[in-house]
């Protein structure tokens, strides 16, 4: 019973950090100049997704130094969900200081070195942000060359920095994460063909895929 109060005490401070994040949003839209409007509906999904999710993330691990590493990365990938969306951009100001944070954090995050390797230390996380990075920034290129369009934005190659930097390469997290939202997106852009909501020539958004499968991968798997 406990636990479960703890779960419900951490999903209200979810969205706590989902109407921050809102805020935060906004804030940085304008810096970034990137117009950027909420309606009532579109205010509360980052609120109820952060709490849902923390919720989640509260009731699976407990009070350990996990949750509160994996709740800080929910709260990026939440924001980077909702404000792609919307906008169909992933903001820099939240990108770049993201690497920096998921880069100082695989410095404490939690491992058993008897039973996995690599660990996912700040040396593994380095390098799987860097192939990451480089798988979606060859993506990009090839698809601006073969279609003649963007396959990929430019965005999605920060936010695999990202996923590549959080998820390490211990337990293959990363290529799980990259791969559920690579799939993910391909099926979901094969309906959208076949009911032809959407053309060749139209870009889908990888961004929220990508987070899905991240999300999915912190959740389901222990680094």
């Amino acid at each position: 019973m406990s636990h479960l109060l703890f779960a419900l005490g951490w999903a209200v401070g979810g969205a706590v950090v989902g109407v921050a994040l809102n805020y935060l949003s906004r804030w940085l839209a304008r810096i970034e100049e990137i117009e950027f409007q909420q309606s009532t509906r579109d205010s509360l999904i980052m609120p109820v997704l952060a709490a849902g999710l923390f919720f989640l993330f509260a009731l699976q691990l407990g009070i350990q130094p996990l949750l509160f590493i994996d709740s800080l990365y929910v709260a990026i990938l939440v924001q980077v969900l909702g404000f792609d969306l919307k906008t169909r951009y992933i903001l820099d100001f939240v990108m770049f200081p993201s690497w920096v944070i998921a880069f100082a954090l695989a410095f404490v995050t939690p491992w058993n070195r008897a039973l996995t390797w690599p660990w996912p230390d700040w040396r593994t996380a380095a390098v799987a942000g860097l192939i990451a990075g480089g798988i979606f920034l060859v993506l990009f290129f090839g698809g601006q060359l073969i279609l003649g369009a963007e396959a990929f934005g430019f965005g999605d190659v920060k936010l695999a920095v990202f996923i590549g930097l959080a998820t390490g390469l211990s337990n293959l997290r990363m290529a799980h994460a990259l791969l559920d939202g690579v799939f993910l997106g391909g099926f979901v852009a094969i309906i959208l063909l076949i009911t032809r909501i959407r053309s060749f020539k139209d870009a889908v958004p990888y961004g929220p895929f990508l987070v899905i499968g991240t999300l999915f991968v912190l959740y389901s798997q222990a680094p």
